[in-house]
């Protein structure tokens, strides 16, 4: 066993215009001097969308090259070449605009290979699940791939269960591993399901539950569910949170009890809650067995988002991180500390207050989250140092003990720490020594490894470092 195989995994998440942005040598350079990063974790496809929502002053300004404006640019979404015969299941496509798009003339993962191996790093594709009206309007046939809501819409989101969807992903990763010497690849998928999206990220009239499509349909009745009255349900519940952030009169015995009475009469709700569960579970299962099918040794990894590592109770109730392990051979969850102040507030607690908590204030939201979690109220922020102030390193080391808890031993986890990541499109600092803990606190609690994230072009010199000093501290 060589000395790189013994050491912890150091990854980082790099976007792959950086790569051509700053020169593959001075890139790679950079992370290794800074960081001592062993693993790259590149983007093969872009669809995730959120790239152009940053400011300049969000994107770090001290890499050696200019900052380029992301609102400006109209990058590929495309950064590998696709090979048609892999998708012969499926009406999908994968779409490179060369003259019209930039960088769709080049090939990051073959740009990669030998820079990475020479400076002894591992290489992993890394694909976000795409959703929103651009990629319709992208990708041919897309439409045909999109969920429908419980009023019979067609919604921005792929489905699970539709076929040419899951063949899209299968015929994807295995273009990527018959193409490419690849280490591993990182999959994610950054929504939730319909009733978590009702009770924690309902914005009134929009995105009405899913998926009641002929295929959702067809396999809600083969387990089961009655189809008619999950529908019925949904529809309650959806119109039900929607009245409560309209304004609309309190109900005599409360929010939450008249909440709870839908779901007491329509237990078909939850129901379909874990079919839709179960069928991203499945996929993930697919894309698992897939991969290993072509490549044995590749490690095929889940990314976990903020939501579902740190405040949907729903999510963790539903998908253990045991039960994830059986189909991964490492599990990476967001822990971005610092940002986490900002989101909670805003996307978590305000969510909730303005729904079905609003009989309790955003202090006793707060306080409960932290009791309900585990959190240290003695050192995690107020509500009024939420905006302004992360959540401690303490944080980071209780989450990745749950997750390191959680799969007994079955994979490592690799903790998703965050640095620099914006809010609302701008940069967020981060603190250099609370980073450098934050990272000593992952492997105090078990973690196998680290991702650095959210994306490489955020992140400061200063912060890469002040990881690096910590790397070093820790293998003593």
């Amino acid at each position: 066993m060589t000395e790189n195989e013994t050491q912890p995994l150091i990854g980082v998440q790099l976007g792959a215009h950086s790569v051509f942005d700053e020169g593959v040598d001075h890139c790679l350079d950079l992370l290794q001097e800074t960081a001592g990063v062993n693993a790259l974790f590149v983007y093969s496809h872009t669809y995730q969308g959120f790239a152009k929502e940053r400011s300049p002053a969000a994107l770090a300004p001290d890499h050696g090259v200019p900052v380029k404006d992301p609102s400006g640019r109209n990058t590929t979404r495309v950064w590998v070449e696709p090979h048609e015969k892999y998708y012969a299941g499926t009406i999908l496509r994968h779409k490179r605009l060369p003259g019209d798009e930039e960088y769709a003339d080049r090939d990051v993962l073959a740009t990669l290979i030998e820079p990475a191996r020479k400076r002894g790093m591992k290489l992993y594709a890394r694909v976000l699940e795409g959703s929103g009206a651009a990629l319709a309007a992208y990708l041919p046939n897309w439409l045909k791939a999109l969920t429908v809501d419980c009023y019979g819409r067609i919604n921005h989101h792929p489905c699970w269960n539709n076929p040419d969807y899951r063949n899209w992903w299968l015929g994807t990763v295995e273009d990527l591993f018959k193409s490419y010497p690849l280490d591993g690849f990182q999959w994610g998928a950054e929504r939730v399901g319909p009733l978590s999206h009702l009770v924690y990220n309902h914005r009134l009239g929009q995105n009405a539950p899913i998926c009641f499509c002929e295929h959702c349909q067809a396999k809600g009745r083969a387990e089961g569910i009655s189809v008619e009255r999950a529908r019925a349900g949904f529809r309650a519940l959806h119109e039900y949170v929607g009245a409560r952030r309209g304004g609309g009169e309190r109900p005599v015995d409360g929010v939450q009890v008249g909440a709870l009475r839908i779901l007491l009469r329509y237990p078909e709700i939850l129901a379909w809650e874990m079919l839709w569960r179960n069928s991203k579970e499945a996929l993930a299962a697919q894309i698992y067995g897939a991969i290993k099918t072509i490549s044995p040794d590749a490690q095929i990894g889940r990314h976990i988002d903020h939501q579902q590592s740190t405040w949907d109770q729903i999510y963790r109730a539903a998908v253990s991180y045991g039960e994830i392990a059986r189909y991964s051979d490492f599990i990476k969850p967001i822990l971005y500390h610092d940002i986490a102040g900002p989101r909670i507030k805003h996307w978590h607690l305000g969510r909730m207050h303005e729904a079905l908590w609003q009989e309790h204030s955003l202090a006793a939201l707060l306080e409960a989250f932290y009791g309900v979690n585990g959190y240290d109220k003695t050192v995690e922020p107020g509500l009024d140092e939420l905006d302004n102030t992360g959540l401690s390193p303490d944080y980071v080391y209780r989450e990745t003990k749950r997750a390191v808890d959680g799969v007994a031993g079955q994979v490592p986890i690799y903790a998703g720490i965050g640095l620099d990541v914006p809010w609302q499109g701008d940069h967020f600092p981060t603190d250099p020594d609370k980073l450098a803990q934050a990272v000593e606190r992952a492997f105090a609690a078990g973690a196998g490894g680290i991702v650095i994230s959210r994306e490489y072009d955020e992140m400061r010199l200063e912060n890469l470092r002040a990881i690096g000093k910590a790397i070093r501290s820790h293998r003593g």
